[in-house]
Parts: C-alpha cells; structure tokens; sequence
C-alpha cells in the first residue's frame, strides 16, 4: 500500500470498547486521501478498511474522527505547490478550509476562510471542533452543525506563538497546543536538517481551558519552553496518563526522536511540565 502518512487521529467509543479506528492523512502517488484502518485491541495488527478521495481534499493536514466513518480534516492552503504557495503562506492568506466527510460518503465544505488550518481535534463529548490557524495564529472553536458545516463560536488569537497541532486530554477537556516561537528559524530548520544545520526553533506547549460559556473562549496557560535543543521544530503534544499525575509525549515532524515531559496537576500546583528527557 502507498502510506506517505501526515496528520492522523484515533476514534474509540463505548459501543464496542475492544476496537480503536485509526485515521490518516496520506499522501499517495495517486493522490490525496484519508486512509481508514481498525484495529482490535490485544492483537498486533491494524485492517486497512477504505481510503477515500476528493477533489475538495487537495491539501489535507491534518484528520479528526467523528465516528468510525465520518471526519473534518483541514486543507491548509489553496496552492499545492509553487511560488504561489510561498506567496499564500508568507502573506498568512485566509484560503484555507476545513472539509467533512459525513455518513453518505461525500465530501462537504465545513468552512472556509482560515488562514493556514493545520491541526484539528475535537472535543470529548464531540460538540465541539477545534482548528490551529496558523498564519493568523490562533485556535479556533467551532460548532458542527447536522448538516456537517461549522459555526465559528470564538477563537483565541496568539502573540509571538504559532500554533501547530492541537490535542485534547480526554480527563479534562483542556487542549495542549504545540507551536513555534520562531517561524523562520523553524522554516530554516525542515529545510536545512537532512544535510546538517545550526538552528534551532524554540517551541511552546500552551494549555487552553474552555470557558463554561463558550462564547468566552478559553483560559491559557504556558506549560512549556524550550530552546529547540531538546526536540526541534516541535509539533505536537499529547498528555498520556490518568489521575493527578501524567506525562506530555512531545513530537516533532523532522525529528528523529520525541521527548517526555513529567507534570504535576495536583490541586494548587502550577501544572508545569519538568524533568525533560529525550527518547530515541
């Protein structure tokens, strides 16, 4: 099977809890498309079931499940390739989109408008979506609608912070975001590093909580910084673990290793990530 892979996200559910859905965006030869697998927990493979295509999914980044057959991925930009590209991502053009894939097997718009929509997630009890807007920089909070499109609720907008990709601690509701600090330095970094380079992108982990009025948006807290040194060009951050302690798994789309974070989110402590180590 062609499996060129990029964003990609998990589906679970209590209906039948021994089967997790795993989504990818993956980039063929031939195309474009989401590459849908299952897997059944306590065996030591994954089932391809379909990959499905359209011409509304030209620049997929990234994949949020909303059921074992249904998802929103985002197309970051409207130019595949070329000077044009370059253009759209330098000036920060809100061309991009977020498409759903709903239960009849067609592809719809959701929204349009983004600027660069990179990664989305969603919340857990699934009302709500979340998209990384990149060259705005912000996270945006919308509403799916029957009908598969998104309603902009609100969005937190970052300063000196470009967001990547988003996840959501299934505990809490709260989503970490993974981003940059330097958006050149991190250009120079994935273009330089397969023959050697000297920079090194500074990254931020930032914990959005969702106010109990949406509308409100979120409260934001700084988790982590570091200097590129310990991950560069750091792209996502995921919490694993249960209870008042857990760890943040921080990966990178042009590292050859990730990073673990210990944290402390016991009441009355500060909840920021320590005792930082490199697994290769």
């Amino acid at each position: 099977m062609d499996f060129r892979i990029h964003g990609i996200d998990i589906y679970w559910d209590n209906i039948n809890p021994t089967e997790l859905t795993f989504m990818f965006v993956n980039h063929q030869k031939s195309g474009d498309g989401i590459s849908i697998f299952s897997h059944r927990i306590g065996t030591d493979y994954i089932q391809h079931v379909k990959t499905v295509k359209s011409p509304l999914l030209y620049s997929p980044n990234d994949v949020v499940a909303t059921s074992r057959t249904t998802f929103y991925a985002t197309n970051d930009m409207k130019n595949v390739r070329g000077f044009l590209r370059k253009f759209e991502i330098l000036l920060g053009m809100p061309w991009g989109h977020v498409v759903h894939y709903g239960e009849t097997g067609v592809f719809t718009k959701a929204y349009n408008g983004i600027s660069y929509p990179n990664g989305i997630a969603r919340s857990p009890d699934g009302s709500v979506i979340y998209v990384a807007a990149s060259s705005e920089p912000s996270v945006n909070m919308f509403r799916p609608k029957p009908d598969g499109s998104l309603e902009l609720i609100s969005k937190k907008v970052f300063r000196n912070f470009v967001p990547d990709n988003i996840s959501v601690d299934v505990a809490t509701g709260h989503l970490l975001v993974a981003g940059f600090l330097n958006t050149f330095e991190m250009f120079r970094y994935n273009r330089e590093v397969l023959h050697g380079t000297s920079a090194q992108p500074a990254a931020s982990i930032r914990r959005l909580i969702p106010s109990k009025s949406l509308y409100k948006g979120f409260t934001e807290e700084e988790v982590l910084v570091h200097d590129g040194r310990l991950l560069p060009s750091t792209t996502v951050a995921a919490m694993q673990g249960k209870g008042n302690t857990g760890r943040i798994i921080l990966g990178s789309v042009m590292a050859d290793h990730i990073a673990i974070c210990k944290t402390d989110s016991r009441k009355n402590s500060k909840r920021r990530a320590s005792l930082i180590w490199p697994l290769r």
